[in-house]
């Protein structure tokens, strides 16, 4: 499929050379230069000055249940608060495995 992609935009990259011919290349080129330079200019200081800046109260942050295992034989250097639901549905899956895991559960 690769092989394929890549010699079938060859084929068309060779199609649009001949089609548009030298002329036809530079002013696609002028074209891609003007609009690389429009791009690059600097956003101006007043237009970024007239979007509000919200209050730091309205940012609502996403509840992350975490759960730590250190792996066997292993303890955990800090001391995390455990959601009890959470450790009891990891525990169901298995016994501990001989790595440091970490668990992170985000409710959407």
């Amino acid at each position: 499929m690769a092989e394929s992609l890549e010699k079938n935009e060859k084929k068309r990259v060779e199609e649009q050379v001949k089609r548009l011919g030298a002329e036809g290349l530079e002013k696609a080129k002028k074209k891609l230069d003007d609009a690389k330079a429009e791009h690059d200019k600097p956003i101006p200081n007043d237009i970024l000055a007239k979007f509000p800046i919200p209050s730091v109260e309205s940012i609502s942050w996403i509840p992350v249940q975490s759960l730590q295992q250190p792996g066997t034989g292993r303890s955990l250097t800090v001391p995390q608060a455990v959601n009890a639901e959470l450790k009891q549905h990891i525990d169901a899956d298995g016994q501990d495995l001989p790595f440091f895991l970490q668990y992170d559960n985000v409710q959407v």
